[in-house]
């Protein structure tokens, strides 16, 4: 390590022990510069969306505020974690080095190194007992069966691990086994080494939510007005969904008075749905607390069936008027809708009251989320040396089968607590529910199963060119020149990816054909969403607090024939009812102020086909529920992607050791070129994803990568002579500079384009001090690493979150929305009513009625001026042939473009690869170029025999320097093209499709450009870790250990003030609190008998702790946005036996 000039530490077992930890949770709260999730951790990453950390926890990492270290298991990538019960050595290399660790990410590597079998025979046994009845028993046993030259070792890890939030658990069954043989084939100067190893594990795992529910429930209990806005609160409002959704969407530009928002208090509804619940699909309804549901009915009012003048299907039924249930948004869409100065740089509030939810003991899952993580790996290495060991080769051969997934629930944007505001149920009778709080969502998202295998080949050579074979050992010239070690890599590794979607539940396709649906496993017809309450009816409290609602504590599992409420759009009239006979009827639509209140009576005079009476209309029917837990996956799988990645490396390093080995210089080079194959699965009937396809299928798309990295670095020693002189102290200067290339497989951008992959290249220099005979080190670095290209951490959704769909919906349903507009140009009496969506509110006379000149016009601009390509509609999987829209295109060209388009009931068509890139095989992301610059102090010292001390202090500034560059010209075309009369097209008739783009694409992506010279996310610019134990070895005492560590964070910024513009303003951070925490532990160990010691151990971690709230993110006015839950004091009692 002396010689080292790179930041690399090293964990050793003793550390380990001390500190209970067993995996990188557990160890990086005490390492340098480093960060982890986790409820246990020191930060969130998270950006609002959980499900990648609960489903690989040791991937949610951190290092010098950059991004997260890559895994290695012996130097090869990995996705297996690592724990201590086969683990005795972590190294912790801090930035890019592609001489030590080859392939990696460029803010470092987190390296486990796997336990060999040795040549001495023993063994332990070891039991914890923790915090929460959580029991681990682990066995390590090595035998010898030839002295020195054959040894086999086993290890076995059972852990049951549970946590505060109840029913959470983590389920760990592992085993391992390690061959060495060493035999003795080229005389004493040769070694040969032929080692193996072999492992086996399995994790069920429900792991606790790091973060508490987004808050909408408080609202809701409000009185008087809001300070902000000026609008009136909720004050318990209840509305009615059957008469007024108009009023509660229509025109969401801020105006203060009751015609447009009712009671003032529109702003808290906009396009908000309980749950997922905006389709005509199946919804059930549940207690908390039972898993049979209290009732089940269709989310919306279906009209597939609604016949035109001619008894032809067109989907609509004027006489209906739209409506779903209406819920309460979070607090960024009420600020947007209300009008409030940069309301999109605000972000929806934590739930941070513990007694409406207490979410720190109960999961709100309860026991309906799960994640797994299986694998069996091997690794076989072939070692000779020649010479004393100066010329050898190594050969190994590594190999890795991985397998995981998860079970959503609660995902992302409906990890929501809010309370059912709906006085009427859609078929118009009482709800018997309101006042009720709940929770909500679908089975169709959040489930995953990934399978990743790997196979490694790496072969290196080395030779140590020694000087004094040449001249004489003695001699100043061989003194000079010392001796060089040469050393030359060829790599291959292989990765292949199959990852899949599916959805939990989904209806057959009978009830798609009893509500004259298209059957589609991704869409409406086939989903089944789901809304449980929580409690009793809140209706008669003053606030929610002190509420303490039940968590989900049944299982949520549809039966396989479910009955249903749903409007069935089959015409059923007496004969003598003509299609086109007139009826007049009467709906609350009104969006005209001069004709009345917004949302007020609008009667309309319409034909026959308009009466629901003329239709079969609200019954209850029985249907078949497809379900992945009874076996039915085949035929629920939404999207799957396979992959084959090829990393193909070759380099060669030099280093040096001159004057007596007093200055060591090392340089390397590295070239890496990268092939990935990637193939999305193909559709079957009902758009269900098949899974039987491969990487060499013609479909399949090649993307190649290559870089070069070049490192070097020196480290020059204190001659002996002057180590004399000052106590046996010495001074090293160290300086190192190295780059990286993180050989992954190719990602894309919000447009499709590649992107480079990431990059880094840092400068430490510094200087270490040992001294005491080697009894304290210190080693003091000032770094600066640069990353290029980087995944943007906690940027969910490639910065756009929930809506990056937006980014392929506003251009793929604007042509859908266009011709449906035409549709109605061409046939008004189609789109009459509510069901005007796609045309009515576009364009008006004075009258009223609609502008069919100017509609057509609008939507002629839209399809004449679209202004993506072919590939951008190709990489999403839309069905548009672009060289039938443009310039001189007619308007049977138009229809044709899409052929998808069947008309105003399915203007949402989904792509073909829901939401990933064709060509990338993943969805897009954003990325970031940083910068971090700083300090970091390393201090290892045993000051008298009994007493160790490690330190760790650092200094970070970590800043965006750019974000996502590349999607800045599309963005602008886009922009560009809706600021003409294409961008006024409605969306669902509400909103523009302008001004959907700019509130989701254009607004978000300003706030990513923000954060350029901002400090990354949750960066404390200081930190500080001791860890201390002392080791009684004499007295009554004797055999006793006690140990204290202490960690310190520093403030970190949150958030930023805005600007006069309403912008995020770098000059005015806001700062979070600092953090600091002590761990203690304390043990005895003693010789039971003379083959057998015995050891205790008590470690208690967060002294005098309660479990409480951190604070993520700061919204502009300083008030609390996202938190995350911090655990409070946990212990261990630690037996292990060994003999």
């Amino acid at each position: 390590m002396k010689d080292v000039a790179s930041s690399l530490s090293v964990i050793n077992s003793q550390f380990l022990k001390d500190t209970g930890a067993k995996n990188t949770q557990d160890l990086l709260v005490y390492t340098t510069n480093t960060e982890v999730g986790g409820v246990r951790g020191n930060f969130s990453n998270l950006g609002g969306v959980e499900a990648p950390a609960l489903l690989r926890p040791n991937t949610n990492t951190r290092v010098r505020g950059l991004d997260a270290a890559d895994n290695t298991r012996d130097y090869f990538m990995t996705e297996i974690p690592w724990d201590s019960y086969n683990v005795d050595r972590v190294d912790m290399q801090r930035g890019p080095n592609s001489i030590l660790f080859g392939v990696g990410s460029p803010a470092g590597i987190i390296n486990a190194s796997l336990n060999s079998a040795s040549f001495k025979t023993g063994g332990k046994i070891e039991n914890r007992y923790s915090k929460y009845d959580s029991i681990r028993t682990t066995l390590d046993y090595n035998h010898v069966l030839i002295k020195d030259q054959l040894a086999v070792r086993i290890a076995a890890l059972d852990e049951d691990e549970h946590f505060q939030q109840d029913p959470a658990y983590q389920k760990s069954r592992r085993i391992y086994g390690a061959l060495r043989f060493d035999p003795k084939l080229f005389g004493p100067d040769a070694r040969t080494s032929i080692r193996v190893n072999y492992e086996r594990g399995d994790i069920d795992a429900n792991r606790p939510r790091s973060l508490p529910p987004v808050d909408a429930i408080t609202q809701w209990f409000k009185t008087g007005t809001d300070s902000v806005t000026g609008f009136a609160n909720m004050n318990k409002l209840t509305v009615d969904p059957t008469t007024d959704w108009t009023r509660l969407t229509a025109n969401k530009e801020p105006q203060a008075n009751g015609e447009v928002w009712p009671e003032g208090v529109a702003p808290w509804y906009g396009y908000a749905a309980m749950g997922r619940g905006a389709n005509s699909n199946m919804e059930l309804i549940y207690n908390s607390t039972s898993s049979a549901p209290i009732n089940s009915q269709a989310s919306v009012a279906g009209v597939a069936g609604g016949l035109n003048s001619a008894g032809q299907i067109d989907g609509t039924i004027g006489g209906i008027q739209f409506g779903k249930a209406a819920a309460i948004a979070g607090l960024r869409n009420y600020y947007r809708y209300a009008g409030v100065l940069g309301a999109a740089n605000y972000h929806d509030q934590s739930l941070t009251d513990n007694t409406i939810f207490d979410f720190y003991n109960l999961l709100m899952d309860g026991s309906n989320k799960s994640e797994y993580n299986r694998w069996d790996a091997a690794n076989l290495a072939v070692s000779q040396t020649f010479f004393g060991d100066r010329l050898g080769f190594e050969y190994v051969y590594d190999m890795q089968r991985y397998e995981d997934g998860q079970v959503g629930f609660l995902n992302a944007g409906e990890y929501v607590l809010s309370i059912d505001i709906n006085d009427k149920l859609l078929d118009g009778s009482d709800n018997p529910n309101v006042g009720r709080a709940y929770v909500g969502n679908s089975g169709q998202y959040g489930n995953t199963e990934n399978y990743i295998d790997r196979d490694s080949h790496r072969f290196t050579a080395f030779g140590d060119l020694r000087f004094d074979d040449f001249f004489d050992k003695k001699s100043l010239l061989a003194r000079i020149l010392g001796h060089h070690v040469f050393t030359g890599l060829l790599s291959q590794d292989v990765k292949r990816t199959d990852y899949r979607n599916y959805a939990r539940w989904a209806t057959d396709p009978s009830f798609a054909a009893a509500s004259s649906q298209t059957y589609d496993v991704m869409t409406g017809a086939a989903q089944v969403d789901w809304i449980a309450y929580l409690g009793g009816d809140m209706s008669g409290l003053s606030t929610a607090s002190g509420a303490y609602l039940n968590n989900v504590s049944a299982v949520i599992s549809p039966s396989a024939t479910q009955s249903l409420r749903y409007f069935k759009p089959t015409w059923n009239a007496a004969s003598n009812v003509g299609y086109n006979d007139e009826y007049i009827y009467t709906s609350y639509t009104n969006t005209d102020p001069a004709a009345g209140p917004i949302g007020g009576l609008v009667t309309t005079t319409g034909i026959q086909a308009d009466n629901p009476a003329n239709y079969v209309g609200w019954t209850t029917e029985t249907f078949n529920v497809l379900s992945a837990d009874r076996g039915d996956i085949d035929s629920l799988y939404t999207a799957g992607q396979k992959s084959r990645n090829k990393i193909e490396s070759q380099g060669i390093t030099w280093q040096g050791y001159f004057f007596d080995e007093l200055f060591v210089p090392v340089w390397g080079w590295r070239k890496d070129k990268v092939t990935n194959t990637s193939i999305q699965a193909p559709k079957g009937s009902g758009n269900v994803s098949l899974m039987n396809y491969s990487t060499s299928d013609a479909a399949a798309q090649t993307q190649k990568a290559e870089g070069e990295s070049i490192s070097y670095g020196a480290v020059l020693h204190t001659p002996k002579a002057w180590r004399e002189k000052i106590g046996g102290t010495n001074i090293s200067l160290i300086y190192n500079t190295s780059e990286n290339f993180k050989a992954d497989a190719p990602r894309g951008d919000l447009f499709g384009n590649q992107i480079a992959n990431p990059s880094g290249d840092t400068e430490d220099y510094g200087i270490a001090i040992t001294t005491l005979n080697d009894r304290l080190t210190l080693k003091v670095t000032h770094y600066e690493t640069n990353v290029k290209d980087a995944t943007l951490s906690g940027a969910a959704g490639a910065g756009f979150g929930n809506n990056l769909y937006y980014g392929w919906a506003i251009p793929y349903w604007g042509v859908t929305h266009a011709l449906a507009a035409l549709d109605g140009v061409a046939d008004p009496q189609r789109r009459q009513g509510d069901w005007g969506w796609p045309w009515d509110g576009i364009a008006t006379n004075a009258d009223g009625t609609p502008d069919k000149a100017r509609i057509y016009a609008i939507a002629q601009d839209f399809l004449t001026n679209f202004p993506l390509d072919q590939k951008f509609c190709n990489e999403y999987g839309l069905d548009l042939d672009v060289s039938k829209l443009g310039p001189g295109s007619t308007e049977a060209s138009w229809y044709a473009s899409c052929p998808s388009y069947v008309g105003a009931s399915n203007l949402g068509i989904q792509p073909a690869y829901a939401g990933s890139l064709g060509s990338f095989g993943s969805a897009p992301v954003a990325t970031c170029d940083t910068t971090s610059k700083g300090w970091e102090v390393e201090l290892t010292a045993q000051p008298i025999k009994q007493w160790t001390v490690s330190i760790n202090a650092s200094k970070t500034d970590a800043a965006y320097s750019a974000i996502s560059p590349s999607i800045e010209a599309w963005i602008n075309t886009m922009t560009e093209f809706l600021a003409g009369d294409a961008g006024l097209l409605k969306l669902w008739g509400g909103d523009t499709f302008r001004k959907n783009w700019n509130d989701n694409i254009v607004l978000p992506y300003n706030v990513l450009k923000s954060q350029i010279g901002q400090q990354a996310p949750e960066i404390a610019q200081w930190r500080f870790n001791l860890v201390n134990n002392y080791n009684f070895d004499s007295g009554f005492l004797k055999g006793a250990n006690i140990g204290v560590a202490y960690r310190w964070e520093d403030k970190r910024v949150l958030g930023y003030g805005l600007d006069s513009a309403g912008n995020l303003d770098v000059n005015l951070p806001l700062y979070g609190p600092t953090d600091e925490h002590f761990d203690v532990w304390v043990g005895y160990g003693r010789k039971l008998t003379s083959k057998i010691d015995w050891r205790i151990q008590l470690n208690l971690r967060n002294v005098g702790e309660r479990t409480k709230l951190v604070p993520v993110s700061l919204n502009p006015d300083g008030q609390m946005a996202l938190a995350r839950i911090q655990a409070g004091m946990g212990w261990s009692i630690t037996n292990t036996f060994s003999f």
